[in-house]
């Protein structure tokens, strides 16, 4: 089977929507490259483990264990998805069926099958319901109003944190393609760095979110600088 290929409607907080979860792990196979780990998600999946893995103490050995750094972009903007395993390119963490680490999934898992991106007319952020190969099993049987599945799926951190995100990506990306090529390592190891890494699990994720950005807008300027 191939990679699962995915279409996005837009969908508003009013809608009622077929969808019914079958708890069949079709939506965690065949998913290589596929699931991002954002930096909240690293630093929620991190605290997560370090509690029930003896091996993760820290993000860095997290990441290093489950996911997979890949460009997004071709200006090799750095980011993290989860491994595969198995000839259907199974999660990671799925096991038996059934995801291992449910509680501390990543944003896109908590939000299937729904997505969201930045709004427009004042507003934050606008919905999309995605379609995939998945569709024969999860979009009939049942029904979820939109409304109710973000109230319970995407908590106030997460809104808080992605708001910030959508402004910093496009001054990162900005600024990185603004940088000598012949800086593009230097430039990567900071934006992961700074993004992924450094961060303390016992401290407040927003905060500390918010200053490594700073230090990184800050870093990068002075690359822009070299040139």
């Amino acid at each position: 089977m191939d990679k699962q290929e995915t279409m996005a409607v837009l969908v508003h907080t009013k809608d009622v929507v077929n969808y019914q979860c079958r708890k069949c792990g079709q939506c965690c196979r065949h998913i290589e490259n596929s699931v991002m780990v954002e930096s909240l998600d690293a630093y929620r999946l991190a605290k997560y483990l370090r509690d029930r893995d003896p091996s993760i103490s820290t993000i860095d050995e997290m990441l290093a264990r489950y996911c997979e750094p890949m460009p997004l972009t071709d200006t090799c903007f750095p980011i993290f998805t989860l491994k595969t395993t198995g000839p259907d390119d199974s999660c990671i963490f799925l096991k038996n069926g059934l995801c291992s680490i449910y509680e501390a999934r990543p944003r896109t898992c908590r939000l299937y099958p729904f997505s969201v991106g930045p709004g427009e007319r004042g507003h934050d952020f606008e919905y999309c319901l995605c379609f995939d190969s998945n569709q024969q099993y999860h979009f009939s049987g049942g029904k979820v109003s939109v409304k109710d599945w973000f109230y319970h799926n995407f908590p106030r951190l997460d809104k808080e944190y992605l708001k910030q995100e959508y402004a910093s990506i496009a001054e990162i990306g900005k600024r990185m393609r603004s940088i000598d090529p012949m800086l593009d390592k230097q430039v990567v190891f900071q934006v992961m760095f700074y993004r992924y890494y450094n961060f303390d699990l016992d401290a407040l994720f927003l905060t500390q979110y918010e200053q490594n950005t700073r230090l990184l807008l800050e870093r990068l300027r002075r690359f822009e600088l070299e040139r």
